[in-house]
């Protein structure tokens, strides 16, 4: 039955009389019911207590307690009422109905209907444990009853006293619930939509202030602003510390309020970064979620907020926000968010920039080693390179066994890995400019020191020789080539001798060797010339008697003739070299008169002599080593 059929029915639809006033108390008390329904000052449990204080007032009972329905469809007490103590909401609150064991309920849910039962204690349809507790006598269960489903349930009673509910009364109670139950429906759906436009209102707000933020951040990055001005702007706007971090929670920047009294780092630690909570934050991150929150524990006493950057798909960093100062708002997680869309826009643009510089400063050494441009233009530009125009430099060829063809990013790569093994080798002493690479090798342009102590390094246990060997074992590399110290406008000279020397190796090197271009200065002149196998001859035609006299005698002319050059024609120490008399010295040297064309005192003869054991050393010859300081024709390493 309807509301409209019980208040049309016949013990309550004549005009007059008692049943009139009934009915007029049954409007009555439902206009007053919408109207607070309605009313922006009242919440939903003012709603539900008047529509069951109005109710006891209509049936002459004491107490009342008024019920919504879960989503599990258990009912969950919302407030009460009882006359003389007012409202009861704190007890009513903690009761639930319509469990497995209430079948009162279920009565009331099946029926749609009310429910009287009398004797509440006894009655096996009840939760007679609760009724006993409460004082209950005689109880009538009445639905809220909206669109053929029970949306709550009000139970009213005489607390401790019998109560006879006529059949008029249980009508009367229908009525004025099916009415309410619009009502209350009604300033529920109401108060739902001012919520939900509270929402609105407030994801507005916190849209329009994100977005501020977001147009100022990346107004800064379009302007050229560095990553530490971006993060004092972002400080500004939100009041908070921010910290820049790398992809491996390696701290890059940081900026403070100038409110806060702490002046350090608030970041995070090594051994917090690798904590449980940051690990799963980062997973969240990796996941998808677009700004994850690290709690306050002991370890760190503050929330933080992280958002993961990435720069073409890649991440490169993240961005965090702590609760220092200020507490975080619903403003902070949107606003950072979109700060940290401007922060990988800023790192995505110092990679290209960084890229572009790189093939920009690649290129120009290139230049400067093969001298494809004006030597006017490429001073114009050394500054802006890092090429010092009034220092000295070195160019190191770095040659092969095997060159991959077509493969840039592994020369690349390679290129990278033999320029830090250098710089790690020589460090301060001779520093790496740049690097470039040509067909099967690489070249390398070293600072020359500014005093001539750096010969030392290029002695057979000095530091060039320790980064070749190291080079020599890491990436197969066949030889190394040395030029002479110049200014930046010889370089390109300097890079075709060594070009030209580095030819000569790879005619005959057969083992790794660190050569020095002054070493081989002489042969390479002989063989622009005549050719490598026109200074051969000339070794030949030069040293062959004195060889054939070592072999048929097992003598040591050739050994103490190439000792005596490299110790400058020193005599005591070429004996000291070869651990013989002084006299002893003297002896072969006039042997060697005696034998060949060579003529040891002689300056003239000793420079041929030099160039002669050059190439018998560079084609495979032996010789004895020169001594300590002595000119070295090749650093040979033998594998």
């Amino acid at each position: 039955m309807t509301v409209a059929e019980i208040l049309r029915a016949e013990p309550l639809g004549f005009p007059g009389g008692q049943d009139h006033a009934l009915y007029a108390d049954v409007v009555g008390a439902f206009e007053e019911v919408a109207l607070l329904a309605t009313a922006d000052s009242a919440g939903m449990k003012d709603v539900l207590r008047l529509v069951g204080r109005r109710l006891c007032e209509l049936l002459n009972v004491s107490r009342c307690s008024v019920y919504l329905r879960r989503e599990d469809g258990k009912f969950q007490g919302q407030v009460g009422y009882c006359v003389g103590r007012g409202h009861i909401d704190a007890g009513v609150s903690k009761l639930v109905s319509g469990g497995r064991h209430d079948l009162f309920t279920a009565e009331i849910v099946q029926t749609m209907a009310p429910v009287l039962v009398r004797d509440a204690p006894h009655d096996p349809r009840t939760v007679q444990r609760t009724m006993r507790l409460w004082g209950v006598r005689d109880m009538l269960g009445v639905p809220l009853v909206v669109d053929h489903e029970v949306i709550g349930i009000i139970y009213v009673d005489n607390q401790h006293k019998d109560h006879e509910y006529t059949d008029r009364e249980v009508q009367l109670a229908q009525a004025f619930a099916g009415l309410s139950a619009l009502a209350v429906r009604q300033g529920w759906l109401y108060r739902q939509l001012g919520e939900r436009a509270k929402v609105i209102d407030e994801q507005r707000r916190v849209l329009g202030e994100s977005a501020a933020i977001h147009s100022r951040v990346t107004r800064a990055v379009l302007d050229g602003a560095t990553i530490e001005e971006i993060l004092a702007l972002i400080v500004e706007l939100l009041g908070k510390p921010a910290v820049l971090y790398g992809p491996d929670l390696t701290v890059r920047s940081f900026a403070l309020p100038g409110s806060l009294t702490q002046r350090g780092c608030p970041a995070l630690t090594p051994a917090q970064a690798a904590s449980a909570p940051v690990q799963q934050a980062l997973r969240d991150l990796g996941d998808g979620r677009s700004v994850a929150m690290v709690r306050a524990n002991p370890q760190w006493q503050c929330r933080r907020l992280l958002v993961r950057l990435l720069a073409d798909r890649t991440c490169v960093g993240y961005l965090e926000l702590c609760e220092l100062g200020r507490s975080f708002s619903r403003v902070d997680s949107t606003a950072l968010e979109q700060a940290g869309m401007a922060v990988s826009l800023k790192l995505l643009s110092a990679q290209h920039s960084a890229e572009l510089y790189r093939q920009e400063r690649e290129e120009y050494f290139a230049d400067v080693l093969c001298g494809r441009r004006d030597a006017g233009k490429l001073r114009q530009h050394a500054s802006s390179f890092g090429l010092d125009l009034t220092k000295r430099h070195l160019v190191l060829r770095v040659q092969y066994d095997n060159q991959t063809e077509g493969d840039a990013e592994i020369g690349n790569g390679r290129r990278q890995a033999v320029q830090s093994l250098v710089t790690a080798e020589l460090g301060a002493s001779i520093p790496c400019v740049a690097s470039t690479g040509v067909p099967g090798a690489d070249l390398l342009l070293l600072e020359a020191p500014g005093h001539e102590g750096w010969l030392a390094a290029s002695s057979p246990d000095g530091q060039l020789a320790a980064a070749f060997g190291q080079l020599a074992g890491r990436f197969a590399v066949r030889f190394a080539v040395v030029s002479e110290p110049c200014l930046p406008d010889d370089l390109p000279s300097a890079s075709d001798r060594v070009r030209e020397i580095a030819g000569l190796l790879q005619e005959t090197s057969t083992t790794p060797r660190l050569v020095f271009s002054r070493d081989l200065e002489l042969i390479r002149l002989i063989a622009r010339r005549d050719g490598l196998a026109g200074a051969q001859r000339y070794a030949a035609e030069l040293l062959s008697p004195l060889v054939e006299h070592d072999r048929a005698n097992g003598a040591a002319l050739v050994d103490t003739l190439h000792a005596f050059v490299g110790c400058q024609a020193q005599i005591r120490a070429t004996a000291a070299q070869l651990s013989v008399h002084e006299n002893t010295v003297r002896y072969r040297l006039s042997r060697i008169r005696e034998i060949s064309a060579i003529e040891p005192e002689r300056l003239d003869a000793l420079l041929t002599v030099a160039v002669a054991l050059q190439v018998r050393s560079l084609c495979g010859g032996t010789g004895s080593a020169p001594a300590d300081g002595a000119s070295v024709p090749a650093v040979v390493l033998h594998s």
